[in-house]
């Protein structure tokens, strides 16, 4: 007798994968709002989730986030993670002087060059110099956010000077850092020279004094020093004020208060720098009959 096998197939009816991902996800928040694509195997979400209210920060400071710092309802995520870890930075402002800051009297001028660094800020509308919009300042053309300008100052310092630069930044595409005026201001401070140093002969010009081997900024009243090598006479001579005081490393006394080896002061006159005009000045001379080793000098004025 022939046996016969009877075989079923039960056939499941597919549901499509957009329709079962729809019923998972019917109930989303409010709060949050997007899609979910679905392509093969593949599921992409698009969107941003947003706060629902108002949270203000109760931890200590977390990133860029403050303690009690509100971050407000309808802040998208990616709003939140600027705010955490990211903090806009403003534009800058640097000026660099070609001299010192402290010349001698009749110095010739330099130049300043300034760098402008736009970093978060909008572009540059404004650049001018000494609080007058019609001194312009020309800048370079931006390069990587940064612009360049130089500011040719012309004839010789006689004077105290202030030099000042301002510029203005738009604020920033999004808003987060306002329009921005930056300034720059670099002070020039001009001094007379002191005179000093081992001679042969008295200085009788104001040329022999700045030939002197030590000099430096006279500032006022105070202490300042110079180093010779031997020496039998020494001279000091000063724009301003007295000597009171003269020591040296190896010798405990004044040489001042001694008579028989000091004298003055007496008057000279002695030009500023690149034959400026000329002041005049207090010298004093220190006269020994013997040579002295070589030492250090340090004189009081006031």
């Amino acid at each position: 007798m022939d046996k016969k096998y009877i075989s079923s197939v039960v056939k499941r009816e597919a549901r499509p994968r957009s329709k079962r991902l729809r019923e998972l996800g019917a109930s989303g928040s409010s709060g949050s709002s997007g899609s979910v694509i679905s392509g093969g195997d593949t599921i992409v979400a698009s969107g941003s989730a947003a706060l629902e209210t108002d949270v203000t920060s109760n931890a200590a400071k977390t990133g860029h986030i403050e303690t009690g710092q509100v971050l407000v309802k309808g802040m998208t995520f990616t709003q939140f993670v600027k705010a955490l870890l990211f903090r806009p930075v403003p534009a800058t402002l640097d000026g660099c002087l070609s001299t010192a800051n402290d010349v001698e009297y009749g110095s010739t001028k330099g130049n300043i060059t300034y760098t402008a660094t736009r970093n978060g800020n909008g572009a540059m509308t404004k650049a001018y110099y000494d609080n007058d919009e019609k001194n312009k300042l020309e800048f370079s053309a931006e390069n990587n956010g940064v612009q360049t300008a130089v500011r040719n100052l012309t004839g010789n310092y006689t004077q105290n000077e202030t030099y000042k630069a301002t510029v203005v930044y738009a604020e920033s595409a999004d808003k987060s850092i306002p329009e921005t005026t930056l300034n720059n201001t670099i002070s020039v401070n001009v001094r007379r020279k002191w005179f000093a140093g081992v001679v042969d002969a008295v200085p009788t010009t104001g040329a022999q004094v700045r030939a002197l081997g030590s000099s430096g900024f006279y500032t006022g009243a105070g202490s300042y020093k110079f180093s010779v090598g031997r020496w039998k006479t020494i001279v000091i001579c000063i724009p301003e004020g007295t000597v009171n005081e003269l020591t040296l490393t190896a010798y405990p006394g004044n040489f001042i208060e001694d008579a028989g080896v000091c004298s003055g002061p007496a008057p000279i006159s002695v030009e500023g720098a690149n034959g400026s005009t000329a002041k005049d000045y207090s010298m004093w001379v220190i006269r020994t009959d013997g040579t002295n080793d070589a030492d250090t000098f340090t004189f009081k004025t006031s």
